[in-house]
């Protein structure tokens, strides 16, 4: 058998007779052969191949198990045949239904992981898809039968697409070995579908909501975002935006635009704003006189909140006073305060927790914590003088 036959309509083909060991092989027109150099190879061809149109040939060689030793050809006359390739273009797979489930083939041939298939010979393929990488993978099963361990060939002799990259024509011979077993099932698979309806349909573009950030001072700051796009014929429409992500945004309100174009020249637009904020500047103060009522010990404090940008924010603090140079009385305090800009004032009631406050000297720390885009604090220490009120 030669190992370069290539399955064609009107084509020579090889007849072999076993006696022994011995192998005759006897051809049609040897001169042909050279021509079809790098095809699939292919048992003794009796059915007539049609020159165009979906068909699947099987000619299995007796002891074959898939085939089962017998030659069939299924077309579009009387058979469902569709065969598409996988997104990456890596896999072909062919479905050949005849009749009511009459007779059901499945036919997948793909290149070696990260290939995808052209026009050419794969050679040393084993059973998609657990072939190994570097591998090609070949699977031709059906009418319930199909192998467990495989080895076999392929030869892709047309293949074809739309400009919006749909399958048009796709033809491969193949040979099969199941189960390391001698006997081979050859054939041909070809899919010719017709050319899709022109594509008028836009991509949908994907855009995030208006975006608001803080910068880290009083200029701008660099702005990330995503714009992606799908289309219903291209898988992976062209998006363009302005300006770009990650370009430095300056303090203000800046419009972007984006553009999303599929291979058919369909375009969708759409915008989203990126609104930068300077640094949030905060600080606190205290007054230096506060007051304490003689008959409870609870002292009054107050003081003021800067804010470029309106904040809610918290107050907490302590306030001590020493007597006698040697015991301290303190008190904790925490208030939510409103500041609206440019500032706010601000007045806390503080309570000891192992004495009583009297009118006289003290010390108070305050601490102002608010969170907005990002978080903010400041804080400040005073001596402050309580006065005594009724």
């Amino acid at each position: 058998m030669h190992p370069s036959l290539r399955l064609t309509d009107g084509a020579p083909y090889v007849r072999r007779r076993r006696r022994g060991m011995a192998v005759v092989v006897v051809l049609a027109i040897a001169a042909s052969l050279v021509a079809m150099a790098g095809t699939a190879s292919a048992a003794a061809t009796t059915l007539p191949l049609p020159s165009s149109g979906s068909f699947l040939y099987m000619n299995s060689e007796p002891g074959d198990y898939i085939g089962g030793g017998v030659e069939h050809l299924y077309t579009a006359a009387d058979s469902s045949i569709n065969g598409s390739l996988s997104a990456d273009g890596n896999q072909f797979s062919a479905s050949v239904i005849q009749g009511p489930y009459t007779h059901w083939w499945y036919v997948d041939m793909a290149a070696p992981a990260g290939q995808p298939l052209t026009e050419g010979a794969y050679e040393g393929a084993v059973r998609w898809p657990f072939q190994p990488p570097g591998t090609p993978g070949l699977s031709i099963f059906g009418d319930g039968r199909g192998c467990n361990t495989l080895t076999g060939r392929f030869v892709v002799n047309e293949i074809s697409h739309a400009p919006t990259g749909e399958l048009l024509v796709f033809d491969a011979d193949f040979e099969q070995h199941c189960e390391g077993a001698l006997p081979a099932l050859f054939g041909r698979i070809r899919i010719e579908n017709p050319p899709p309806p022109p594509d008028v349909t836009p991509p949908t573009l994907y855009l995030p909501g208006d975006i608001t950030v803080e910068a880290p001072d009083s200029q701008g700051t660099p702005v990330w975002y995503s714009a992606y796009a799908t289309d219903d014929r291209d898988p992976s429409p062209d998006v363009s935006c302005s300006p770009t992500s990650g370009t430095f945004f300056p303090i203000g309100i800046t419009t972007v635009n984006c553009t999303a174009t599929d291979d058919s020249g369909n375009t969708a637009s759409g915008s989203f704003n990126v609104n930068v904020l300077a640094f949030l500047e905060l600080s606190i103060t205290l007054d230096g006189v506060g007051s304490v009522n003689p008959k409870t010990g609870v002292a009054t404090l107050s003081g003021t909140i800067n804010c470029s940008r309106p904040l809610q924010v918290n107050v907490t603090g302590t306030l001590q006073q020493l007597f006698a140079h040697r015991v301290v009385v303190s008190g904790y305090f925490s208030e939510s305060v409103s500041c609206s800009v440019p500032s706010s004032r601000f007045s806390v009631s503080v309570t000891g927790s192992n004495g009583l406050f009297v009118a006289g000297g003290a010390t108070a720390t305050v601490d102002a914590y608010g969170c907005e885009l990002s978080c903010h604090s400041a804080n400040a220490e005073s001596a402050v003088k309580l006065r005594g009120r009724a």
